[in-house]
């Protein structure tokens, strides 16, 4: 697909070996997977899980412009609102994955509709999903500066209902049933573009401050989780990450 043929952001090309958000999603699938697809879009990582993985997908998409590019690489399309759950009757096959890329942030309640996939994961089936997190350093910088931007892609785009840092994240999937086995960050400073005229306003100590938290080069996560009736945290090190961070803080505002 060249430049001419896009009509949005969200229709592009990845490299399915790089390091991208729809490239970590594809591969955390795998190969020859039965697949149910929440907000496919315009297919982009549809493209990738029937082509080269093959997977078999089903795909839910509430805007029928996009769904009907994604359709060609679907064995079934349900133009829905994930809101709603009566798109559910639609899909009675029990599949191996749930993707939700980039797709809860927009829902009213996504609580509801992560305990409604409870229903339709077989027996050993898992969840592969990917958030924004608000926590970045660049957003902060922003609010520092008075000020928090919809943009129409990216952490504050402005189709964004909901906001997730990593634990609210993590507790919204362990209250609707999921333990997280797996956890992968796609990585981007606080002068990220798309923040850099508040980023540049902070004195030097902020910005030093802001980026050597845990999580502030994160802008996004993108995680595995399964079903289960007593889901334990995710291990990781951010408690001890935040008391270094602390620390440092610290040491910088005695300076």
């Amino acid at each position: 697909m060249n430049d001419e043929t896009r009509i949005s952001p969200y229709d592009y090309n990845f490299d399915p070996a790089g390091t991208s958000t729809a490239a970590r999603l594809s591969r955390l699938v795998g190969v020859g997977r039965r697949v149910l697809e929440l907000g496919c879009g315009y297919g982009v990582i549809t493209r990738q899980l029937v082509a080269e993985q093959d997977c078999k997908v089903t795909g839910v998409e509430r805007d029928v412009q996009s769904a009907e590019s994604a359709k060609r690489w679907l064995d079934d399309l349900i133009i829905a609102d994930l809101d709603e759950p009566s798109w559910l009757a639609r899909a009675a096959a029990k599949f191996e994955v749930v993707v939700a890329a980039d797709v809860i942030e927009h829902l009213r309640n996504p609580e509801a509709l992560l305990r409604r996939l409870h229903g339709v994961l077989d027996r050993d089936g898992f969840l592969v999903l990917s958030v924004p997190n608000v926590g970045h350093a660049g957003v902060i910088a922003g609010l520092l500066c008075g000020r928090f931007d919809y943009t129409p892609t990216g952490i504050l785009d402005e189709t964004h209902l909901r906001f997730f840092t990593w634990n609210s994240l993590e507790a919204i999937l362990n209250v609707a049933g999921f333990e997280v086995i797996h956890r992968e960050t796609v990585d981007a400073p606080g002068s990220h573009e798309q923040f850099i005229e508040s980023w540049i306003k902070l004195p030097a100590i902020i910005r030093t401050m802001l980026g050597s938290h845990p999580t502030a080069n994160v802008f996004q996560y993108v995680l595995k989780a399964r079903p289960s009736e007593l889901p334990k945290k995710f291990f990781c090190n951010d408690g001890m990450l935040l008391s270094t961070w602390h620390d440092q803080a610290t040491t910088l505002g005695a300076k």
